[in-house]
């Protein structure tokens, strides 16, 4: 009878936790109070199945049972103390406290054998060799979650052979604290031969050869003492036919007639590296790299298959020879080459022997640039043979040659990349037309000014440029001299410069020049009046005569502003003011025009919320026939009364206007406006109603003078529209075309301010205007101006050949009228008779002239 003794046991009446089904501890009664469980109680037991090899582990799992009945675990007492004697060498019992770690408490002979554990060892399961502890634990965990017996099965080499350990753990009730285990282990049977397990799972052939002496005492033939499967297959056979047969009666079956010299001479002692075998086995080709070791006379031979191999051999000379991609071998870390193929003899300009004998450092033109470690992209230069030099990318693998280690190398000429990169790069920092820097690098430049500035940098001034008439040359020459004539600025603004100074093109034909160490308004001042000079001395482009000349802004830093963002504002608005006195003009910030572009910034504001209804109004000018006095119609002029600031000039609005867009709503109001005054009255009285450049690009023209005809019931030959030679020069084709569209619908068109533009006569030819208005600077002059009066007369003399009116603007004088009438001016409109009036006083004017003839005299 195997039996435990107890240690420490509980206090009489109380009860130990004892394992339950779930994991978690349970009381367990004191004897004679043991509860029947209501799950056993409401079935029949079925026997507990574990997929065990042994009979007796079945029988003790039955005692389990059978020691279980009203209880969820059979108690230690029952369940040990019972039948288990005849297995006590091969039980051991665990003891777990929360907390602590299992001990095992007792353990037989055989459990003690196999734990490698000392006689009368109670060792924690952490001392336990860590195969058999994972075992253990397993059963364990598994017994603790089911609360029943379960199964963990370990395995181990013993002499080669590997055994299968059963571990069952049978989990117990007992009275005592924690929870108690009792553990059976016994090894399975059957045994695994683990080397031949290995050797026969190998896709390599391995045999085990003895050589067969001759009468000579050399070698002539083996015996086969051990082979395996994969050897075997090779052979066209199975291990146990072959095994202890002659090899050479296995080559011969496998049409091989001569046993491999290789094979002899290796029994004779002598080294040898792996060699090749090729042969037919059931009409496929097989070839094989066979390997050899000796050991006490043994030979141990390996074969393995290598026609995979041999195909990627094969692929790889195919898709080197043939590569596109410049392609050479070396030796791993030597400098000769092994191998290359045509694409490499094309690039470097070489033929193959004489590559050949080069190493990598003569094609090489310099050191490599730093690459990144992990990656296999080396960027290099390369020399060709006649001297040229390419960038080139090296992407490097290794690869195995002749079974040494080699070096691939797969070549990308990058040349014509790197140039276009360089390319991209200087277009990035460059104007591409002219070459000077653009907008990008002259704000970075003088932010980095700023900075060193706030570092104790040094001062420095900044010039913006605007070309003056150079819009002029570009229409009038075309765009191809334009270009060349922003060429030629650039080239000039270079000559004028210091070294340190930047130039830059900020678009269109605007310009700017930083100079550093500028430190005085006056130097650059100086500066600024010599580029001046420089441009207005230019007189033509490509051959042909041209002129412009050039608005400055300037500011210095720090005086003006220390601050990148501040100190190009401060110049744009210098520049806004060159720009806004005259041409060729030089100016410098003043503090003063803040506040004027301040001002202006309201106006804009107020423009843009204006009710135009209310604050703007269509005042009237009468415009009279200087032969015979009579009022021909008016021209409508738009006034601005602001709620603050009373009437706004028609100078400062209008421009803002255009600037804004807003002069396509007040255009639309304008036109609706002059319309209906018109209709009111007599015929044929007319109204002259100028329209802005603006207006013919917005698209919209033609349908807002369709919209205030209609709406006014105005006849469209009592409506004229004025326009500059500005609206010609801006897209003649397009504007051309809507002009022949309004007179088609009957409605006059002037063309205002003449003489002042570019007044070329093919505009004339192209389209038949109504009117030709002389501008005012001319009739101012017309008594003192010799000049004045000559064009005066040569516009009217231009009207009457071709059939075109001409009014005269600005009259304000009795002598200028006489001398308008003496060169036969069909029209006049001045302060001679009347300012613009507002629409009350129209109606006083018509009264004068219709309730009997009037002359201006």
């Amino acid at each position: 009878m195997f039996a435990f003794k107890r240690e420490t046991a509980s206090p009489a009446g109380t009860s130990a936790p004892r394992a339950g089904r779930t994991g978690e501890s349970e009381e367990v009664p004191a004897p004679g109070q043991e509860s029947v469980h209501p799950d056993r109680a409401a079935l029949p037991e079925e026997p507990i199945e574990i997929p065990t090899e042994f009979d007796d582990v079945r029988y003790m799992l039955h005692c389990w049972q059978a020691a279980r009945i009203n209880t969820p675990l059979p108690s230690y007492e029952d369940f040990t103390l019972g039948n288990m004697g005849r297995f006590a060498d091969e039980i051991a019992v665990v003891h777990c406290k929360p907390g602590e770690a299992a001990r095992m408490l007792r353990a037989g002979k055989a459990v003690r054998s196999i734990l490698r554990l000392g006689e009368g060892q109670s060792p924690d399961l952490d001392d336990v060799p860590f195969i058999f502890r994972q075992a253990i634990d397993s059963a364990i965990g598994q017994s603790r979650r089911s609360a029943e017996p379960s199964l963990a099965l370990c395995r181990w080499l013993i002499e080669n052979k590997v055994s299968t350990l059963e571990i069952i753990a049978f989990p117990l009730s007992c009275r005592w604290t924690g929870e108690y285990f009792l553990l059976m282990m016994r090894p399975r049977r059957a045994q695994l031969n683990l080397p031949k397990l290995l050797i026969n799972a190998s896709q390599q052939g391995i045999l085990g050869l003895n050589p067969i002496m001759g009468a000579d005492g050399l070698p002539r033939d083996f015996h086969i003492l051990s082979i395996n499967d994969a050897a075997a297959r090779f052979l066209g056979s199975q291990p146990d036919l072959l095994q202890f047969t002659l090899l050479s009666e296995a080559l011969a079956r496998v049409g091989i007639g001569d046993m491999p010299d290789r094979l002899l001479r290796a029994a004779r002692g002598e080294p040898m590296e792996p060699f090749e075998l090729a042969y037919q086995l059931d009409a496929n080709p097989l070839a094989l790299q066979v390997g050899v070791d000796t050991a006490d006379g043994i030979l141990a031979v390996t074969l393995t298959d290598i026609r995979e191999l041999k195909s990627r051999v094969t692929l790889f000379r195919s898709l080197f020879d043939d590569n596109p991609a410049p392609m050479y071998v070396r030796a791993q870390g030597e400098e000769g080459f092994l191998n290359v193929n045509e694409a490499a003899l094309h690039l470097y300009g070489y033929d193959r022997e004489a590559f050949l004998a080069l190493g990598v450092s003569d094609i090489r033109a310099e050191d490599p640039a730093e690459n990144d470690a992990a990656s296999t992209e080396t960027s290099l230069r390369h020399r060709t043979a006649d001297g040229r030099i390419l960038d080139v990318i090296e992407y490097a693998s290794e690869v195995l040659v002749d079974g040494r280690p080699a070096t691939l190398s797969t070549i990308m000429d990058i040349t014509e990349r790197r140039r276009a990169e360089a390319h991209v790069t200087y277009l990035a920092h460059h104007d591409p037309l002219t070459g000077a820097a653009n907008r990008t690098v002259f704000t970075r430049e003088i932010e980095r000014a700023a900075s060193n500035l706030a570092e104790g940098g040094r001062a420095f001034g900044v010039l913006l440029i605007d070309l003056d008439d150079f819009k002029a040359v570009n229409d009038t020459l075309g765009h191809a001299a334009g270009d060349a004539l922003l060429i030629e600025v650039t080239k000039r603004l270079k000559k004028r410069v210091r070294e340190a100074d930047i130039v830059a093109r900020l678009g269109g034909d605007e310009f700017a020049i930083l100079a550093p160490g500028l430190e005085a308004r006056a130097q650059i001042e100086v500066l600024a009046r010599r580029i001046g000079q420089e441009l207005s001395s230019i007189t033509s482009v490509d051959g042909r005569p041209a002129r412009i000349g050039a608005s400055i802004g300037g500011a210095v830093a720090p005086v003006d502003a220390t601050a990148a963002d501040d100190l190009l504002r401060c110049a744009d608005l210098a520049l806004y003011r060159a720009k806004g006195s005259s041409k060729g003009v030089v100016r410098f910030f003043e503090p003063e025009m803040d506040a004027q572009v301040s001002d202006r910034r309201l106006l804009e504001m107020d423009l843009r919320n204006a009710n135009i209804a209310s604050q703007f109004e269509a005042h009237f000018q009468p415009i009279l026939s200087v032969q015979t006095g009579k009022l021909c119609g008016f021209e409508a002029l738009m006034r601005w009364r602001h709620p603050s600031r009373g009437m706004v000039p028609p100078s400062e609005f209008i421009p803002l206007a255009e600037e804004t867009g807003q002069v396509d709503r007040l255009g639309r109001w304008m036109l609706r406006e002059a319309c209906a005054q018109a209709a009111s009255w007599p015929a044929p009285l007319m109204v002259a109603v100028n329209v802005s450049p603006v207006q013919f690009r917005s698209g919209g023209l033609f349908q807002a003078i369709e919209d205030a005809l209609r709406a006014s019931g105005l006849a469209p030959d009592r409506l004229e529209i004025e326009i500059t030679e500005s609206v010609l020069l801006d897209d003649s084709a397009d504007h051309l075309a809507l002009l022949r569209q309004l007179r088609e619908r009957g409605v006059r068109i002037a063309l205002d301010d003449f003489g002042t533009g570019y007044s070329s006569l093919h505009y004339l030819k192209q389209f038949p205007f109504n009117r030709l208005k002389i501008d005012r600077s001319f009739v101012r002059e017309i008594d003192n101006s010799p000049e004045s009066l000559a064009i005066v007369r040569a516009i009217i003399g231009l009207g009457a050949s071709l059939g075109i009116d001409t009014t005269a603007e600005g009259v304000e004088t009795a002598a200028q009228l006489e001398r308008l009438r003496a060169e036969r001016c069909g029209e006049l409109q001045g302060f001679l008779f009347s300012p613009p009036v507002a629409p009350g006083n129209v109606a006083d004017i018509i009264g004068a002239f219709f309730g009997g003839e009037k002359r201006v005299a």
